[in-house]
């Protein structure tokens, strides 16, 4: 793959980076929602798009975007998820926390999958 398309392919609306897939899974195990679990690691084990050739983190995770192709239900659901996260992460006045924002950058990376 041409560096070129592969940064137009990893500007998608369906992709999501590997930070964003990890703490999601991270977050998911602590509800103990399994089942979408499972479709996250299914997702980072089938949908990992292949980087350029002359890409210099080849084999590092870190740096690699998977495509998401999970329905809407199921993003909603972790839109929701995060968003609950973002809300308790507040202050005690309601202010932003580092913690909120954290949330809300996450709320925002899944949003802009079913947002036009």
């Amino acid at each position: 793959m041409e560096t070129g398309d592969y940064q137009k392919l990893i500007k998608s609306k369906n992709v999501l980076d590997y930070g964003t897939l990890n703490v999601t899974l991270e977050e998911l195990q602590k509800l103990g929602d399994a089942r979408l679990m499972m479709q996250l690691e299914r997702i980072m084990r089938d949908n990992r798009i292949e980087k350029p050739t002359e890409h210099n983190k080849r084999d590092e995770k870190a740096t690699d975007y998977y495509t998401i192709d999970l329905d809407v239900d199921d993003i909603s659901a972790i839109v929701s998820m995060f968003g609950d996260k973002e809300v308790g992460s507040l202050g005690p006045n309601y202010e932003t926390t580092k913690a909120a924002s954290f949330y809300a950058t996450l709320l925002d990376n899944w949003n802009g999958i079913i947002l036009d």
